[in-house]
């Protein structure tokens, strides 16, 4: 029987599944798996005599069976929106006592007068002072009881009797912050969308900046997202979604942008799915920028099955399973690598930066007492006196070399400063992520980008060593690195000893098809790559992240199906084996829109069969992440 699927959260949040005996049948989940399931299903799972057993055995933490219980506080978590049982405050545990940051509307803090700021030192007359987790228990408790406060404000202590109550706290939440404003959402509800929408309309005549703060949004509805995205970016294709067979589907959005004010958004390592979607969105259109540090890396979306849609099936209860991978709106995948930001820094200081650089530019064109940054064609205006040492230090520590920083240097004019002169200026500290020993390189500003987001590493003392050869073990160390992967599986080569440094690099690379044995079990990891290899890897790499390089890949025939590559006069010298790959490097930067090559020089001024150096495997792997914008600068 042919069965409709409902892509009922679109990209889904990263949560694991329990998977409980159910009244589902292994065959019906069989049956669903080769019908819709992107990935192939390993033969010990059609041997699987239960559900536990089957999906154990998938080893896809997105896949899974929910009972109706779970499923209902499944679809809870997606919307986003917590009812908590309290007083109605958000907190911070500090030495001097229990911190109110912040009053949720509603709650009975609210209406007993409480403010941000206040600190809590006593509960029911038991001491917070040192404040920790213990404590919130003393506040919390069963609805419609009482709780009595002890609260200091500016340096004033009283009582307070509060009531218990239940509070609903929303999953998206718009304010304005002097001329910012500012939106934190914690997931993508189904009403997500229309709470930007209305957040942006409320305040965006006040203010000149927006900062969304997505820092651990688990994802949720794509359609939300993709509204959100729109209220921001106005119309374009957001969201492409591939399943098993490389049909696509898209997400678009068609309405005018509701400000054009200039965009910061924050990420952090917990930001996933469909907030990595909008994160992209940001990057590849070019709306603002990105800061914080690299995304969860979710790159994969679900459909749920249930008894809306499979009524035959379901009771209440339900199956989700990953039926595609998604692409941003520049059609790269956020699959392991996530989203890099333009700005990399701690996520706990990326706020008070971002705020920093959210000042005007002058109508007297006066300056002074400013600093100016150019980074990824956007400009920021940040007042001197607003930098402090900290902040200082944290962003011009995260400036990539295509970045550029004036300062004021009088009405009218302003001097391009360097990073270090900078931070001289601020009395901040500046510790480069840049290499020591690439400056006579001609790839010198492609080798330390990849050093500003640590996507490549060094020999651990500040250099590169760009002139030295590549082995096939530092490959794949190298390619692990930048996608954010590991292996922790048996060794898949007989010369790979699972205690080698490189063991888990290798079984990653592997285990994605990026690289093979060289024949009877082993992979000479010690061996020295050549051009040629190294290309077919990278190229490999590149139509993993970019489904426009994949399809450029599938082009290279003729229209009776004939392969085109020994048409090629450039690639003459490749072997057979590389040659596709090596097409695909040099010929698809124009369809990404980029003039030259992926290769560090034309394919016809290459020796095949020579080593590559590490500074040419950089600027390789810099030009794809750069031409496909993976790579935000």
């Amino acid at each position: 029987m042919k069965r409709i699927f409902r892509l009922a959260a679109g990209v889904l949040a990263a949560a694991l599944l329990a998977v409980p005996a159910a009244a589902l049948s292994v065959k019906d989940a069989l049956g669903i798996l080769d019908e819709a399931y992107v990935y192939e299903i390993p033969a010990p799972a059609r041997d699987a005599e239960t559900l536990d057993e089957l999906f154990s055995l998938l080893g896809d933490p997105y896949t899974g069976y929910m009972t109706a219980e779970e499923y209902a506080r499944f679809l809870s978590d997606v919307n986003g929106n917590q009812q908590l049982v309290g007083i109605g405050v958000s907190i911070r545990y500090t030495e001097e006592g229990i911190l109110i940051l912040d009053i949720i509307e509603g709650g009975s803090a609210q209406m007993a007068g409480l403010q941000a700021g206040d600190l809590i030192t006593a509960v029911d007359g038991v001491s917070c002072v040192p404040a920790n987790e213990s404590h919130q228990a003393l506040i919390t408790g069963e609805e419609g009881t009482f709780v009595v406060l002890t609260v200091l404000r500016n340096g004033v202590s009283f009582n307070h009797a509060l009531m218990r109550r239940r509070v609903v706290i929303p999953n998206t939440e718009v304010s304005l912050k002097g001329n910012i404003g500012i939106i934190e959402s914690s997931s993508f509800g189904m009403d997500t969308g229309d709470l930007f929408a209305d957040g942006i309309r409320r305040y965006d005549g006040q203010a000149d900046f927006w900062l969304v703060d997505l820092r651990s949004n688990v994802g949720g509805y794509t359609a939300s997202a993709v509204k959100a995205m729109g209220a921001l970016a106005g119309p374009n294709y957001y969201l492409f979604l591939r399943d098993k067979d490389g049909h696509t589907q898209y997400y678009s959005h068609a309405e005018t942008a509701l400000t054009e004010d200039p965009l910061i958004v924050l990420v952090n390592g917990q930001s996933a799915s469909a907030a990595e979607a909008f994160a992209a969105a940001i990057r590849d259109t070019g709306r603002g920028i990105v800061m914080g540090t690299r995304t969860y890396g979710k790159g994969v979306a679900q459909i749920v099955l249930d008894d809306e849609t499979n009524p035959d099936l379901f009771d209440g209860d339900a199956l989700k399973l990953t039926a595609y991978r998604f692409y941003s709106q520049g059609a790269n995948t956020t699959d392991m690598i996530g989203v890099i930001p333009t700005l990399m820094l701690d996520e706990t200081i990326a706020p008070a930066v971002a705020e920093a650089m959210c000042g005007s530019f002058r109508d007297d064109y006066v300056t002074e007492g400013q600093m100016m940054l150019l980074i990824d064609d956007q400009y920021f205006f940040m007042d001197i006196a607003d930098l402090t040492p900290d902040l200082a230090s944290a962003l011009l520590s995260a400036l990539p070399p295509s970045a550029q920083l004036w300062v004021g240097a009088d009405e009218f004019m302003w001097k391009e400063i360097t990073f270090a002169d900078a931070a001289k200026l601020l009395k901040a500290e500046y510790t480069s992520r840049w290499f020591t020993d690439v400056d006579s390189s001609p790839y010198a500003d492609a080798i330390n980008t990849l050093g500003t987001y640590h996507l490549l590493l060094g020999d651990g003392s500040g250099k590169f060593l760009p002139q030295s050869r590549l082995t096939r073990a530092q490959l794949c160390a190298m390619l692990a690195q930048m996608l954010g992967v590991t292996y922790d599986g048996p060794s898949l080569f007989t010369d790979v000893p699972a205690d080698a440094w490189y063991a888990d690099e290798v079984g990653a690379m592997a285990q994605l098809g990026f690289v093979e044995g060289v024949g009877n079990g082993k992979f000479n990891p010690n061996a020295v790559l050549t051009q040629q290899e190294y290309f077919t890897v990278l190229g490999r790499m590149a139509r993993f992240l970019n489904f426009g390089v994949d399809d450029f890949a599938d082009g290279l025939k003729d229209a009776n199906g004939n392969s085109l590559l020994p048409l090629m006069e450039e690639l003459k010298g490749f072997a057979d084996w590389a040659k596709e790959n090596v097409a695909v490097l040099d010929g698809c930067a124009e369809t990404l829109g980029r003039s030259g090559t992926m290769l560090f020089d034309e394919p016809e001024n290459l020796t095949p069969t020579a080593p590559i150096t590490r500074e040419q495997a950089a600027l390789c792997l810099y030009r794809v992440l750069n031409y496909t914008g993976i790579l935000p600068v």
